[in-house]
C-alpha cells in the first residue's frame, strides 16, 4: 500500500445507511504532507529571512562602498557580503527601482533614458520587469521588493512542480518534495536578483501544460502552454527559455509517441504543443516586436562559444557540497578558486536530492512503474544528456554550438537551469518509489533488480572517488601556489565541506534503506519519511545563509552630496566619470543622467563611445566601467571631443584620482617633518592662483592606508580670507608619492599669492616630506584644458566648460558618408560647435541661429520648441537613430543619422515644436498582435468550455421513451 494512500471506509450505499453531507474539514491532513510543506515553508520563510519583514535587505549594495562618493563617505567601512553579484548592483536592480517608481507614479517607462543614451527599460523583455514574478517592484519599494520576488520564484517553481508531478500520478509528499529541490537548486539560488531566475521558475510549469495537453488534447490546455511560454519570454532571459522549449519538444515527442504511437492522435498532440508555444510568443508580440528591432541594432560581439566553455567535471562535487571550492562570502573560507566564477559554475542540488535522484535509477522498476510511460526513460537520458553537454562539453556540444542560436551565442552553464529541474523530478520519483514500497516484496530476492541496484550505487561511488581525486589535485596546485606545496587551506578546506555534504548523503542514505528495507508497518518508517525533506530543507538553510545578503537598508543607494549637487546643476545634459567614481546604471535609480551604464548600446552610438581614449566595454556588451590606461594619471581622457557632443556637462572623479592640471612637485630639501594629529601648519604654497590641488609626501617606508586618517587643506589669500578647504581619507597613501587633496579654487584670481593650512585629523602623526623647517608642498595648478573644479569633497566634479547642449541647434551641416572618417572628424575636434555632421546630404541649412528650449524630457517622449531664425538641424546626443520617431509641429518628419551615433530633425525657419516618442520598429504591430491573441484565445477557450459543457449535458440527460397510441383495425 502506499503510504500517501488511506483505507477507504464502506460507502454509505453498500451499508444501506443515509448519505451524510461530507465534511472535508474534518479530515486528517496526511502527516507526510504536513512535514514537506512545513519544511518548504521553512526553506522559503527562514531562507529570505529579515528581508521579508523590512528589517535587512536582500541587496549586496556593500558593493557600492568600492566608489566614490561613497568609499569614502556614508558607506566607509561596509563591505561586501557576497561576491559576483554586481551585476545586480550596477543594472539590475537600478532598473527595477527606477521601473516602480515610474509605474507608482502612472507611467510605464518604456525607455530608460539614464544610462548611456538612453536603452530600453519597460519596453522589451530585457530588464524582466514585465515578468508576473517581478510585480513585487511595482508596488514595494525597490529595498524590500526583492525579498518577494525571490518568494513568488519559490512559490511559482514549488507550484509548477506540484502540479507536474500530481500530473505524474506521484503522491502528494513526493510532488512536494520535487518542488523543493527544485527550489534548492543552484541555477535558482545563486541568480539573485537578476531576470534568469524570474524565466526558470516557470520551467515545471511549462512541463505541466505540455503533459496536459499530451494527456487531454483540448484547447485549454494549449492556452496553458502559451501562458507559460509567455511568462518565461516576459522574464527577459532567452536563453533558459530556449533550452526549456528545446528539452519539451523531446519530451512531448517521447510521450506522445509512448502513448499513441505513430498516428494522427500523436502529430495532433504535436500539433496542439507548437500552437501553444507560437500563441505564447503572439501574446507578448507587444514586447517581442520592440526587442527584435532594439536587438537588431544593438553592439553585440564577443559571445561566440568555444567546446572547451563548459562547467569542469570535478565541480560535480558542489552537487552535495556547494562550496568545495571555495566560497564567495568575504572572510568566510578561501573564494572560490574554479575556472568561472561561483554563479556559473556551481551545481548544488543537494545530498538528499541527489540520494533519492540516484535510488529513481537504482529502483529502475519501481521508478517506472510509477510513471506514465515513456516518463522515466525521458528524465533519466535528458538528465544524462545535459550532463555530458555541461559537464563534458566536447564534440556533444561542438555539435550543438553549430546551431545559429542558443548554444552558439550562450553559456552553456545556463542548462543548470534544466538539469535542476529534471533531477528535482528524478528526486520525486525516487521518493515515490521509496514510499510504494510493497510490503509483500522482499529486496534481497530478486537478484536481477539487486544487482542493477548494487551496479548503479558502486558506479555513483567510484564516480564520487575520481571527482574527489581530481578536484585534490586541483586544491593542490592552487595551496602550491600559495606557498603549501604538500597542502593547505584549500585542501583542507575542501575535505571539511565534503565531509559535511557526505554526512548529509548519509543521513539521506540511512532514511532512504530504512524505507525499502524495512516493511511499512514497522515503526519508524514514518520518521524515515519525514527525515528526507528535512535534510533537504535543511542543507538548502544552509546553503543559502551564506549566500544571501542582508543589507542594512539605510545602505541602498543612500542619497550624497554629489548626487544633490549633480541633481541640482546637470539640467538636461550628462555626467561621466573615471574608476571608481561611477558604478555602471548605479545613477539611473537616483535619475542622473549618465554616459555609463550596464546595458545593450545601439551599434552607432557604441562606435562612437569607442573613439573615446581608453579601453570602453570591459565585457562585450557590458559598458559597465569605462576604462583607463592609467586611472590616477590620465590627463588626457576628460577632454575629448567627442564628451563635448555628447553633451558630458560634469566630470566626477574619486578622490584618490590626481587633479587634472599642471603639476609642481616638491620632494624637499631632505629633511623630513612630522604632521601631528590637530596641530594646523601653515606653508607658502609655492604657485599663484588658480590652483586645483594641495599635497604632501610621505616618508614612512611601508605606509598604508588606516581609513581613519584624513589631511584636511584650508586655502586662504594674502587677506587671510579662506578661499577653498578639503580633505581626504588616507586611501592610497604611499611613500614617496605626493598625497593630494583636491582643491575647487579656480576662482581664485590669476596671480593671487596662496597660503595652506594643513592638519592632521584621526591618526596620531605623519611623516612627510620637509624643506625649511615646514612640510614641502606639491601642487596642481589650473590650466586651459578646458575643465573647473568645482566639487571637492567624497567625490572630485569638473565642470567640461566646451560641453555642448544635448538639444542643440546646427545652423550647418557637413556630410561625410565614410563611416571611419566620420569618427575621426568627431574626435579630432575640428568640427564647428554650430556644426552637425551627416551621413548624406539632407535638408538646407540657412546658416542663422536659433533658440531651443525644452518643454518635456520624460522617459518616452520628449518636447522642445525652437524659435529659428533660418533653416538648420536640431541635434539630440542621444542613441535613438533606430527606436524613436519625431514630429515637427504634429506632422512626422526624418529623424536623421547625426554626429555619426546621435540623432537629429531638420527644422524650417520659424517656431516649431519638436516631439520625440519612444516608436521602435514593429511596434503598434506587436500591440496588435498581442491583444488580437487574447481575444482570440480567450474566445477559443470559452467556446471549447461551452461546447464540452453542452456535451455533458446531452449525455447526462435521461433517455425518454415517446408515448404511444394503441392503432384500431377494422374487422
Amino acid at each position: 500500500m502506499s503510504a500517501t494512500q488511506e483505507l477507504a471506509p464502506p460507502s454509505p450505499e453498500a451499508s444501506g445507511e443515509p448519505r451524510e453531507p461530507r465534511r472535508r474539514w474534518r479530515r486528517r491532513p496526511n502527516p507526510l504532507v504536513s512535514v514537506v510543506v512545513f519544511a518548504i515553508a521553512a526553506f522559503a520563510l527562514a531562507g529570505i529571512g529579515s528581508p521579508l519583514w523590512g528589517q535587512t535587505s536582500l541587496t549586496e549594495t556593500g558593493l557600492l562602498g568600492r566608489v566614490s562618493p561613497y568609499m569614502d563617505g556614508q558607506l566607509l567601512g561596509v563591505e561586501r557580503q557576497t561576491y559576483d553579484l554586481g551585476d545586480t548592483v550596477d543594472a539590475a536592480i537600478p532598473n527595477a527601482a527606477l521601473f516602480g517608481d515610474a509605474v507608482r507614479d502612472g507611467e510605464w517607462p518604456s525607455w530608460n533614458p539614464y544610462v548611456l543614451g538612453g536603452g530600453t527599460l519597460g519596453g522589451t523583455p530585457n530588464a524582466g520587469m514585465a515578468s508576473p514574478v517581478a510585480v513585487p517592484f511595482w508596488f514595494l519599494p525597490a529595498w524590500l521588493a526583492p525579498a518577494y520576488v525571490l518568494l513568488l520564484q519559490i512559490i511559482v517553481a514549488v507550484g509548477g512542480c506540484y502540479l507536474f508531478l500530481r500530473r505524474l500520478r506521484l503522491g502528494k509528499p513526493a510532488a512536494l518534495l520535487g518542488g523543493l529541490a527544485f527550489a534548492t537548486s543552484a541555477f535558482m539560488i545563486v541568480w539573485l536578483n537578476w531576470p534568469q531566475t524570474r524565466v526558470a521558475a516557470f520551467v515545471p510549469a511549462l512541463f505541466w501544460a505540455l503533459e496536459c495537453v499530451i494527456q487531454n488534447r483540448r484547447i485549454r490546455d494549449a492556452a496553458l502552454v502559451a501562458l507559460t511560454v509567455a511568462a518565461m519570454l516576459l522574464g527577459g532571459f532567452p536563453a533558459v527559455t530556449g533550452y526549456a522549449l528545446a528539452t519539451g519538444a523531446c519530451y512531448v515527442v517521447v510521450r506522445s509517441l509512448a502513448e499513441d504511437g505513430w498516428g494522427r492522435r500523436m502529430v495532433g498532440t504535436w500539433l496542439r504543443a507548437l500552437a501553444g508555444v507560437g500563441v505564447g510568443a503572439l501574446l507578448v508580440a507587444i514586447q517581442l516586436a520592440p526587442w527584435v528591432s532594439t536587438m537588431s541594432t544593438a553592439l553585440v560581439r564577443g559571445r561566440a562559444q568555444t567546446p572547451d566553455q563548459h562547467i569542469p567535471t570535478q565541480v560535480l562535487l558542489t552537487s552535495i557540497a556547494p562550496y568545495v571550492f571555495g566560497t564567495v562570502r568575504p572572510g568566510d573560507g578561501p573564494y572560490w578558486y574554479e575556472a568561472r566564477i561561483f554563479l556559473e559554475e556551481v551545481s548544488y542540488v543537494g545530498a538528499g536530492v541527489a540520494v533519492l535522484a540516484i535510488a529513481a535509477v537504482a529502483l529502475a522498476r519501481s521508478g517506472r512503474a510509477a510513471l506514465p510511460r515513456g516518463t522515466w526513460w525521458f528524465f533519466l537520458v535528458a538528465t544524462g544528456a545535459w550532463g555530458v553537454v555541461v559537464y563534458l562539453g566536447g564534440p556533444p556540444l561542438a555539435l550543438l554550438q553549430k546551431l545559429p542560436y542558443l548554444f552558439s551565442d550562450n553559456a552553456v552553464e545556463r542548462a543548470r537551469s534544466i538539469i535542476g529541474f529534471l533531477i528535482a523530478v528524478l528526486a520525486a520519483v525516487g521518493f515515490q518509489a521509496l514510499l510504494d514500497r510493497a510490503a509483500e516484496h522482499a529486496p534481497g530476492r530478486d537478484r536481477r533488480r539487486l544487482l542493477w541496484g548494487v551496479a548503479v550505487w558502486t558506479g555513483v561511488a567510484a564516480a564520487g572517488v575520481v571527482l574527489y581525486l581530481m578536484a585534490r589535485r586541483y586544491a593542490l596546485v592552487h595551496d602550491a601556489e600559495w606557498g603549501f606545496p604538500g597542502g593547505g587551506p584549500h585542501l583542507g578546506w575542501l575535505n571539511r565541506e565534503l565531509a559535511i555534504g557526505l554526512a548529509f548523503v548519509l543521513l539521506a542514505m540511512v532514511a532512504a534503506a530504512w524505507l525499502w528495507f524495512v516493511p511499512p508497518r514497522r515503526r519508524g518508517r514514518f520518521l524515515a519519511a519525514a527525515l528526507i525533506p528535512l535534510l533537504v530543507a535543511g542543507q538548502g538553510l544552509l546553503w543559502v545563509h551564506n549566500y544571501y545578503p542582508r543589507t542594512d537598508p539605510k545602505d541602498f543607494y543612500p542619497v550624497s552630496d554629489v548626487h544633490r549637487y549633480l541633481e541640482a546643476n546637470l539640467g538636461h545634459e550628462r555626467f561621466w566619470g573615471s574608476n571608481g567614481a561611477v558604478l555602471g546604471g548605479v545613477h539611473a535609480l537616483h535619475r542622473l543622467r549618465g554616459l555609463q551604464g550596464h546595458s545593450f548600446v545601439e551599434t552607432r552610438f557604441a562606435e562612437l563611445l569607442e573613439k573615446l581614449p581608453g579601453y570602453q566595454f570591459s565585457a562585450p556588451p557590458k559598458p559597465a566601467t569605462f576604462l583607463w590606461p592609467d586611472p590616477l594619471n590620465d590627463g588626457s581622457s576628460p577632454t575629448s571631443p567627442i564628451l563635448d557632443r555628447l553633451s558630458i556637462a560634469e566630470f566626477v572623479t574619486p578622490p584618490i584620482q590626481k587633479p587634472y592640471g599642471v603639476e609642481t612637485k616638491d620632494a624637499g630639501d631632505g629633511s623630513a617633518y612630522t604632521l601631528t594629529a590637530d596641530r594646523p601648519v601653515t606653508v607658502k604654497v609655492p604657485v599663484t592662483g588658480p590652483i586645483r590641488g594641495i599635497g604632501v609626501t610621505p616618508t614612512t617606508p611601508g605606509i598604508r592606508a588606516t581609513y581613519q586618517m584624513r589631511l584636511s587643506v584650508v586655502l586662504r589669500d594674502a587677506s587671510g580670507r579662506e578661499v577653498a578647504a578639503a580633505d581626504r581619507l588616507d586611501r592610497n597613501i604611499s611613500a614617496g608619492t605626493p598625497f593630494y587633496v583636491p582643491l575647487a579654487a579656480e576662482d581664485v584670481s590669476r596671480g593671487t599669492t596662496l597660503t595652506a593650512e594643513i592638519t592632521l585629523r584621526g591618526g596620531e602623526s605623519l611623516a612627510v616630506a620637509g624643506r625649511s623647517g615646514a612640510p614641502a608642498v606639491s601642487t596642481v595648478a589650473s590650466t586651459n584644458d578646458g575643465l573647473k573644479l568645482v566639487y571637492d569633497q567624497d567625490s572630485v566634479i569638473y565642470q567640461r566648460t566646451t560641453a555642448l547642449p544635448r538639444a542643440r541647434w546646427a545652423s550647418s551641416a557637413i556630410v561625410e558618408p565614410d563611416p571611419e572618417k566620420r569618427l575621426n572628424l568627431l574626435a579630432d575636434g575640428s568640427l564647428a560647435a554650430d556644426a552637425v555632421l551627416l551621413d548624406t546630404a539632407g535638408g538646407a541649412t540657412d546658416g542663422r541661429p536659433a533658440e531651443v528650449r525644452w518643454q518635456t524630457d520624460g522617459f518616452d517622449e520628449m518636447r522642445l520648441t525652437v524659435d529659428a531664425e533660418g533653416a538648420g538641424y536640431l541635434v539630440l546626443a542621444d542613441a535613438i537613430q533606430p527606436t524613436w520617431r519625431v514630429t515637427v509641429d504634429g506632422r512626422s518628419a526624418d529623424l536623421v543619422r547625426a554626429d555619426h551615433g546621435l540623432a537629429a530633425v531638420h527644422v524650417p525657419a520659424g517656431t516649431h515644436t519638436i516631439e520625440f516618442a519612444y516608436a521602435p520598429k514593429y511596434a503598434d504591430l506587436g500591440a496588435w498582435i498581442s491583444a488580437g491573441t487574447a481575444v482570440l484565445l480567450v474566445v477559443a477557450v470559452a467556446g471549447e468550455y461551452l461546447h464540452l459543457r453542452r456535451r455533458r449535458t446531452t449525455a447526462a440527460a435521461p433517455a425518454t421513451t415517446p408515448a404511444t397510441t394503441p392503432t384500431s383495425v377494422d374487422a
